[in-house]
């Protein structure tokens, strides 16, 4: 088995970024942060039912296992080593260069995409919070401001460091999802825990239902990946990164299985669910929570704003390493003499972060449709991150001497997946203007290759830098033991001097105290 081109002969170390900052939770807070559950918890079920019916619950249980079978991939490469590039540097490890730039630019306007959905909800859900308490701002004028406040602030603490940003992260993800399950949690109450058991009989159920929920489910998951991106950051990132991808994953599916069972016997039926346009705010005023329904409002905003920051936080350290391997500006690779941090990076995605979803509604286009065409243009480009390195996860392996039936089975599994959630988006053909999206990507992303080309013509050199800085890489063989097997070649176990020495013990142990 060979690669299409020839992987990095060597690596080097970034030098910029706040080395071995980061801790297991703080790590886990940046994709779950990246994923925005309690957002997709509020709006999500309500979407799933209308195709899936009492089947919802199965097609999001359905997307968690695609999800995680996803995070297994990310967890080979992020046992071997860790970069701040993330998925683009594990693909580089496997298909090459041009794969690996291909990956990259599909992260970038995921990140970016993803993060003016944040804009957008954050705008919406705080105009309508201000609202409540008689500040009107939920004209074009006020959410056109709201969108510029919140994309400045997460710039802001993006700038200032990750370990501020992820914290923030954390503590707006806790404060929000706690206030969507109060109110999933007394909705049951009210109704009945057991009074939704009609969920778990499949009688009516269609597969194509069921299945396209899957497709519309798996989409609640992206940004889960991007811890990988803290690899320079992380303490003992051979672990906790893989931890925290596969770990965010099992989550934050739990979270929506548990959502659409509860809002569907909230409702008393997936039907009367899929006609409520805000659902959590209704069941908080069905069920005598009216008077704190600010609080939903309030914490789905901290949700949106975590976002921002998180995927802000992706976006620029990737962007940072194509730019320390020169595929990119060598400005991009620039990192921030206090702060630690890609602040150039950071300063060329936020105007464009703010600045789209600002103009689509100055121009007349409503938030919502305007969350729906960047959430699927994003979408897109991690869905293609994902193939890309879930394809070149045999290749990597294979070249250190650590192919193994498992891993191969794995890959094939998840890109069919994900081909078929593809498949799914584009076929049948859906209506105008989203039939533009696909090929609206397609737009960027052969603008991002013609750049990628035009730096191989006329600096070849340029290529063999692609996927070459790394942080304390794993020798072959020497990957840390997986429960699932996938960790060493077939009857490999590792040796006495591969076992986690003094340093990883002590990261381990900061870890628990941080």
């Amino acid at each position: 088995m060979t690669a299409p081109e020839a992987d990095p002969e060597t690596t080097r170390s970034d030098t910029g970024l706040a080395h071995e900052s980061m801790s297991q939770a703080e790590v886990m807070a940046q994709s779950v942060a990246g994923i925005a559950p309690s957002a997709v918890m509020a709006t999500g079920p309500a979407l799933i039912v209308l195709y899936a019916g009492q089947g919802a619950w199965l097609s999001y249980l359905a997307a968690t296992v695609v999800v995680v079978l996803v995070g297994l991939c990310v967890a080979q490469f992020g046992r071997r080593f860790a970069s701040s590039g993330s998925l683009y540097s594990y693909v580089a490890r496997g298909l090459g260069p041009t794969g690996a730039f291909a990956a990259g630019w599909g992260l970038v306007i995921g990140y970016t995409c993803i993060a003016m959905v944040g804009v957008v909800g954050t705008g919406v859900y705080l105009g309508n919070f201000l609202d409540t308490i008689g500040l009107p701002a939920t004209s074009t004028a006020g959410v056109i401001v709201l969108f510029i406040v919140a994309v400045v602030g997460a710039a802001a603490f993006a700038i200032a460091g990750i370990k501020i940003s992820t914290r923030l992260g954390l503590v707006l993800e806790v404060v929000s999802v706690t206030a969507v399950l109060v109110v999933l949690v007394v909705a049951l109450a009210n109704n009945g825990i057991t009074s939704g058991s009609s969920q778990f009989q499949l009688d009516g159920l269609t597969f194509d239902g069921v299945t396209f929920g899957i497709v519309l489910a798996v989409l609640g998951f992206v940004g889960f990946e991007s811890a990988a991106s803290l690899g320079a950051e992380a303490r003992n990132p051979h672990r906790t990164i893989p931890r925290a991808v596969i770990g965010s994953a099992v989550l934050v599916g739990v979270l929506y299985v548990f959502a659409t069972y509860a809002s569907v016997v909230g409702f008393g039926g997936p039907e009367t669910l899929g006609e409520s346009a805000a659902p959590i705010s209704d069941l908080a005023d069905s069920n005598g929570l009216g008077g704190v329904r600010w609080i939903v409002d309030l914490g789905v905003t901290a949700s949106f704003f975590a976002v921002i920051i998180a995927s802000i936080n992706a976006a620029s350290r990737v962007l940072y390493t194509m730019g320390e391997e020169d595929v990119l500006p060598a400005a991009l690779g620039r990192a921030h003499r206090r702060y630690k941090t890609p602040h150039v990076a950071i300063a060329l995605i936020a105007p464009v972060v703010g600045l789209v979803p600002v103009l689509m509604v100055a121009t007349g286009t409503t938030p919502f449709n305007v969350y729906a065409y960047t959430g699927t243009l994003g979408t897109f480009g991690y869905m293609l991150a994902y193939l890309l390195m879930a394809a070149a996860l045999p290749f990597f392996l294979h070249r250190r001497g650590e192919g193994n039936a498992g891993s191969t089975v794995l890959a094939v599994v998840v890109v069919a997946a994900l081909l078929y959630v593809f498949y799914k988006n584009v076929v049948p053909v859906p209506p105008a203007p989203f039939n533009l999206l696909p090929w609206i990507f397609l737009g960027a992303l052969v603008v991002g290759l013609a750049w990628y080309f035009t730096v191989r013509l006329r600096r070849p050199e340029v290529v063999g830098e692609i996927g070459t800085v790394e942080e304390e890489p794993v020798p072959p063989g020497s990957a840390p033991v997986s429960r699932s097997g996938l960790g060493h070649p077939p009857g490999r176990t590792p040796g006495p001097d591969e076992l986690p020495g003094p340093r990883a013990r002590a990261d381990d142990q900061a870890d628990r105290q941080a």
